[in-house]
């Protein structure tokens, strides 16, 4: 029974010490002061500008294309016989100049067909001159008998004057001389000449071998001057002098060439001359022609059939602005920053969009700070950090 009474005692005791402590916590807790609320601070976002004005913007078309001749004709005999000498330059990648000889035929056969033409026409004229003065005769002589007649006015018959033999003569010694004319030009054909100063792609001949009339001896081009055909957008043609397509001028646009010859990177200048007249009908894009003259005049020279990258240098807009692609939102509005910080909604009008730039004309006020950071939330009017300048 004692111990009952001891147990429950140190119950009770527990309780109580249980019960006081807790009071006096609440106690303690109950006379502390609340810290003092701390009021948020707004941060303005923080954006990177890029300052920018308007300035002569010079418009460029970008293309490519191969490199072909502007001319490349097919040389052919134009008279048949023995082949009796080829240049050396007559082979495949040679080159000449203008009025080189080529090709040699054998002319005997032509110098004297040149000879019995020239021969016809001596018995042609011979023949002519007789008969002229055996009616000439015939004339006085009719003249003579009849000078006492009532017909002294009048004159012979004409077939007593020749004159029907007269006029076949004449002809005769016309066709003879004709002939003299085609004999001569047989003969000069014998002889192939260079007609400008090119290259020879490849050659079809050998010495001693009969050449037919109309038989291919080599097809060459020339080196005076390359084209390249260009595609581009058809939009692209309104920053462009395309003669004969959006000009009346013959003076197209001008054009840089560029491509990599030996390692090294070469440029030519050249010139918009004409548009293909056609529309691809695959890509849909327009073909203009870009010449460059004396194309094999550098080293290394500009190759027929290299592939090269073409620069088309357009119109010159005086006041334009070129911004990057991801500082235009929503077709025609960019972000400025004004004097005060803060972020100002601008309309633009967009000339030309090309790649990752933007060409503005009219273009910017100097000095206008364009925001190129893209942010989530944005309204204009907003107040805004820029780069360098932490609030």
């Amino acid at each position: 029974m004692a111990v009952r009474k001891k147990v429950l005692g140190q119950i009770i005791l527990v309780v109580v010490l249980l019960v006081a402590g807790t009071a006096a916590l609440a106690a303690f807790v109950l006379s502390k002061k609340p810290p003092a609320r701390k009021t948020a601070q707004v941060v303005s976002p923080l954006v990177r500008v890029m300052e920018v004005a308007s300035r002569p913007v010079e418009v460029t078309v970008q293309g490519e294309g191969t490199v072909i001749p502007m001319t490349q004709p097919v040389l052919s005999a134009e008279v048949a016989g023995r082949v009796v000498y080829v240049s050396p330059h007559l082979v495949a990648g040679g080159s000449f100049k203008q009025g080189e000889l080529l090709l040699k035929i054998e002319q005997r056969d032509y110098q004297l067909a040149l000879t019995l033409a020239q021969a016809s026409v001596k018995a042609a004229e011979t023949s002519l001159q007789t008969t002229r003065e055996e009616a000439a005769s015939a004339r006085e002589e009719w003249h003579l008998l009849n000078k006492d007649s009532d017909n002294k006015m009048g004159e012979p018959p004409s077939l007593l004057i020749k004159e029907p033999q007269i006029a076949q003569y004449k002809s005769s010694l016309e066709a003879a001389k004709a002939q003299v004319e085609q004999a001569r030009l047989n003969l000069a054909r014998t002889e192939v000449r260079a007609p400008f100063d090119g290259r020879v792609v490849a050659e079809n001949v050998d010495l001693g071998q009969y050449l037919a009339k109309g038989g291919v001896i080599a097809t060459v081009f020339s080196t005076e001057a390359a084209e390249i055909n260009v595609y581009i957008e058809d939009h692209d043609l309104a920053w462009l002098n395309v003669p004969g397509l959006t000009t009346h001028d013959k003076q197209g646009s001008p054009a840089v060439v560029s491509a990599e010859f030996a390692g090294k990177q070469m440029s030519w200048q050249g010139r918009v001359v004409r548009a293909l007249g056609q529309v691809d009908s695959s890509t849909r894009l327009v073909g203009v022609v870009v010449r460059v003259d004396n194309p094999y005049s550098t080293l290394p020279p500009l190759a027929m059939g290299a592939f090269v990258k073409v620069r088309l240098v357009g119109h010159t807009l005086p006041r334009a602005t070129l911004i990057p692609r991801a500082a235009l939102h929503q077709g025609d509005v960019v972000w400025l920053v004004d004097a005060q910080g803060k972020l100002r909604f601008t309309k633009v009008t967009v000339a030309r969009m090309r790649g990752d730039q933007v060409l503005l004309d009219p273009g910017l006020p100097p000095g206008s700070k364009l925001v190129t950071t893209s942010l989530r939330e944005v309204s204009d009017g907003m107040q805004v950090r820029t780069t360098g300048q932490e609030g």
